[in-house]
């Protein structure tokens, strides 16, 4: 099997290894370990999948730990708005202007999402070899478009940090 059929394919197991993360509104003690857990297995996932060195883990899990309260900060405001945009739409007459407002900024956080989500990826990027660069663009395009157009795990135009197929 050719190198870069390798690659993808083990891109492929890693977008399963590495799943969305969810989080509440406010997490308690519990859901703090348990995203830090969640962390701990993504970053083991790419250490599987692209050979990660000790120290590469090392800095993977440190640049990870670093942008968590941005994450968990925009995770929030996409949390309020779509519980806001619900309310909206569950009224017996729906304001299309509070609407209309609610979606544009949901949409405005989703592409915030992104952003924070390919800064994230580019600093990972920037601590691999040239081989596992390969595999992290494979696994990257994978988790973007996958099945669907990229409406799968959590991604899509609906989702918090929706993929390609949000765009």
């Amino acid at each position: 099997m050719p190198k870069k059929t390798l690659a993808v394919l083990g891109a492929g197991a890693l977008v399963l290894v590495l799943g969305a993360g969810t989080a509440s509104a406010q997490p308690g003690p519990s859901e703090m370990q348990a995203g830090r857990k969640s962390r701990m297995g993504r970053v083991e996932g790419l250490a599987r999948v692209l050979g990660l060195s000790d120290q590469q883990k090392e800095q993977v899990q440190k640049l990870m730990d670093e942008r968590r309260g941005d994450h968990q900060a925009l995770w929030q405001k996409v949390e309020k708005n779509r519980q806001q945009l619900q309310e909206a739409l569950a009224s017996a007459n729906p304001d299309p202007t509070a609407v209309g407002e609610l979606a544009i900024e949901g949409h405005r956080l989703r592409e915030q999402g992104r952003a924070l989500r390919d800064a994230e990826d580019n600093a990972v990027r920037g601590l691999l070899t040239p081989d596992q660069q390969v595999k992290f663009d494979a696994m990257k395009a994978l988790r973007e478009q996958g099945p669907a157009g990229g409406r799968w795990m959590g991604h899509g135009p609906m989702a918090p940090f929706g993929g390609e197929g949000g765009r």
